[in-house]
């Protein structure tokens, strides 16, 4: 009887589950956490996939603190727009030009460079993407400046489309005017009106025997009289004319013979903090270009000042570079790339471009010009100017043939050579140059 009980036991565990309770309860949680790691996997390849899925822009910039925020907001609110897009700045604050020739030259292009008027320098090496046809499919460039579209476009290629026109303007101290009786400036006025202005508002304050204000700091553009440094298609220097010739001999009767500008000497001493000088009253009216409007905006804001264009010689003109952001010829993301190009010259970044300068967006320049509310007041001036605008040459060295003319320029600053001498010898020296670099 207890032999038929014991093997009635030992049937009953062949016939059923002969596991302890323990390894069933650890097959349960093995079976759990296989379903857990199945899970983590599955997730993981997701991701693995949609990163691999997703596409980095390399954008190179000149940074510095006034333009890194702008550019940080602007790829901010482009990576909301497309998720699957990320940029990286490649903020490059010094010798921007020469470093990034050099990534070019060692095929290391970034998918985006920053471009002024250094651009045919670029150009010339092949370095960007024809756009033609995207732009003639995508935008309306009856919108746009034309002049400004006109700079990037060679050979019946556009490479580029700009978003912003560096330009110049006066800036002047209305209480200056006030304290001398001396009606503003008007976007129309003559070189007679400037110079009679900038005579009554140079001033010896403290009456010892010394200039502590002046009527003018800065100069006029040579364009205004009529005057190129060289020719449009940078072929060769055109600057030994009398009209070089008067416009250098204006600017040395300004310091030299009407005292209504401070000499060479006198601005080293001063030192160079140009808003400083405005700010405290040592110039009534400055040459200022629109890079400055957001530092006059934050550093002279306890005085009133306006803006207002040069004096028109014997014609109005003015010369002007463009910012562009353009695409490298050897990005593997085009399609991304000409996205991120349409940000630049898109609404919101030339409504942010109009307080900095003119964007080349006419309509948005003219909306953000109607609803100003804010110095300067003569906002307007930027886009009257704009008809008068000449584009520097597209030609490569453009840097270092402009610097033969600012030498020449200096010379007859400093009394070293006389007007005639100087333009002689920068068209000779450009000349060289330019047949150094065929």
């Amino acid at each position: 009887m207890l032999l038929c009980k014991r093997r009635t036991r030992c049937e009953a565990r062949v016939g059923g589950s002969n596991e302890p309770p323990w390894m069933a309860s650890n097959k349960r949680w093995a079976l759990a956490l296989l379903v857990v790691l199945l899970a983590l996997l599955a997730a993981g390849c997701t991701r693995q996939k949609a990163e691999s899925d997703q596409v980095t822009l390399v954008l190179a910039y000149p940074a510095d603190q006034k333009t890194r925020p702008l550019y940080r907001e602007t790829i901010a609110r482009f990576e909301r727009k497309h998720p699957g897009i990320r940029v990286r700045l490649l903020e490059i604050p010094k010798d921007y030009y020469r470093k990034v020739l050099v990534m070019i030259a060692g095929r290391n292009a970034p998918d985006l460079m920053w471009m002024g008027q250094s651009f045919a320098e670029f150009a010339t090496r092949g370095a960007f993407l024809d756009i033609t046809d995207r732009v003639a499919r995508e935008l309306n460039l009856e919108e746009y400046l034309p002049q400004a579209i006109q700079w990037y476009r060679i050979e019946g290629k556009q490479l580029g489309i700009p978003f912003g026109v560096d330009m110049e303007f006066i800036a002047y101290n209305k209480k200056l005017f006030d304290e001398a009786g001396v009606d503003y400036p008007r976007d129309d006025w003559t070189l007679e009106e400037f110079l009679e202005k900038a005579k009554r508002l140079t001033k010896d304050r403290n009456g010892d025997g010394r200039i502590d204000q002046y009527g003018f700091r800065g100069g006029l553009d040579c364009s205004a009289f009529g005057a190129q440094i060289l020719a449009e298609d940078g072929s060769r220097a055109c600057c030994n004319t009398p009209q070089m010739v008067r416009h250098l001999q204006f600017h040395l009767d300004l310091a030299h013979k009407w005292r209504v500008a401070p000499l060479p000497d006198a601005i080293q001493q001063e030192g160079l903090d140009i808003y400083a000088a405005f700010r405290q009253g040592r110039a009534a009216m400055m040459r200022m270009y629109t890079w400055d409007l957001p530092a006059l905006r934050e550093q002279c804001r306890e005085i009133d000042w306006d803006i207002v264009n040069g004096p028109k010689v014997v014609q109005r003109g003015y010369w002007a570079s463009s910012q562009a952001v353009l695409i490298s010829s050897e990005t593997r993301h085009p399609d991304e790339a000409w996205l991120l190009c349409k940000e630049f010259f898109g609404p919101e970044f030339q409504r942010s471009m109009a307080q900095r300068g003119l964007p080349t967006n006419l309509k948005i320049a003219r909306e953000v010009i109607a609803a100003n509310r804010e110095r300067p007041a003569n906002l307007a001036a930027l886009l009257k100017a704009s008809d008068a605008l000449y584009p520097f040459p597209r030609v490569a060295h453009l840097s270092e043939l402009l610097q033969h003319w600012w030498n020449a320029n200096e010379s007859v600053n400093c009394l070293r050579a006389t007007p005639e001498v100087a333009v002689a010898r920068a068209e000779r020296a450009i000349n060289r140059a330019i047949a150094r670099g065929r």
